[in-house]
């Protein structure tokens, strides 16, 4: 499994993702994109403020990802229910 070693806002973090590097850097660059849209000219909230706040965000979207996804696969299963049943 690959090691990797990111700095993002001065942080160093270094982990190990059995993933391609190309997905690591992508993670980064969403993680980056959304702080700078946080960060807007004479914010007073601390770097780690806003890293929470992009950690709050991609959590919600995850959250109604799944949601959606739980619908789509309850959808699905009816359907092959009624294609069954015929």
């Amino acid at each position: 499994m690959p090691t990797y070693r990111l700095s993002i806002l001065g942080q160093e973090v270094s982990f190990r993702a059995n993933v391609d590097e190309a997905r690591i850097l992508e993670a980064k660059k969403v993680i980056l994109d959304r702080f700078n849209k946080l960060n807007t000219f004479g914010s007073r909230l601390s770097n780690e403020k806003l890293l929470i706040l992009v950690a709050l965000g991609l959590a919600d979207d995850f959250l109604q990802t799944k949601q959606k996804l739980q619908k789509t696969e309850m959808k699905l299963k009816q359907l092959l229910e009624k294609i069954e049943n015929k």
